[in-house]
């Protein structure tokens, strides 16, 4: 009859390869939102090229509002960009506050207590670095990241309908005008996500120190 510590061994041992699981599978799904966030980057450099190219008949169509209903095709994208981000920092946090801990806690049970052995420490090792100065850490905070893509497309077709409304000797409707408001307020809004998830990860990179 299996004794209570032999018990305890293998139930660690069959937590152990539920986590070695778990852990590939959140890797992976990992990698899966970084490859969406580049496909969503790349449908917004071939998003604004379209728009751009079809400026000029839209203007002579006069269907201008439709630089103005365009945007909104960059908002969604740009949406989806951050929940992707979003998510890769709750899993990345997931794996550096619970999962590795435990674990290695679990190796160290099942091993020597006092070698305190550590696996799975990529990502630890990784975010424990420091490897900017103060100076780089804030260059790089200011740098625009990908996500100011959309941004900065939603602008460009909000000048552009600004331009050609000139060009032409267009007046904007007061539909128009709202429309150019709502892009503008989502805008702002983009940013202060944007600024927000920037500071999510300089807090996350301290996380194992």
């Amino acid at each position: 009859m299996a004794t209570k510590k032999e018990n305890q061994r293998e139930a660690l041992l069959a937590e152990l390869e539920l986590h070695k699981m778990e852990f590939s599978t959140l890797r992976q799904e990992i990698l899966q939102l970084i490859e969406s966030q580049r496909q969503y980057l790349n449908l917004c450099l071939v998003a604004i090229g379209a728009g751009l190219g079809l400026s000029s008949y839209i203007a002579k169509a006069d269907l201008l509002v439709v630089l103005l209903l365009f945007p909104f095709v960059f908002h969604i994208l740009l949406w989806e960009m951050l929940k992707a981000w979003r998510s890769i920092n709750w899993t990345s946090r997931y794996l550096l506050e619970t999962l590795i801990p435990r674990v290695n806690y679990i190796v160290n049970e099942l091993g020597d207590r006092e070698q305190r052995t550590h696996v799975l420490g990529w990502e630890a090792h990784i975010s424990a670095l420091d490897f900017m100065t103060k100076e780089e850490r804030v260059l790089a905070f200011l740098a625009p990241s990908s996500h100011f893509i959309p941004v900065f497309a939603v602008g460009v077709l909000l000048i552009a309908f600004l331009l050609v409304s000139n060009s032409y000797g267009h007046i904007p409707s007061q539909i128009e005008l709202g429309l150019i408001f709502v892009n503008l307020g989502m805008l702002v809004f983009a940013a202060i996500q944007i600024i927000s998830n920037n500071r999510s990860d300089s807090r996350k990179a301290k996380i194992a120190k």
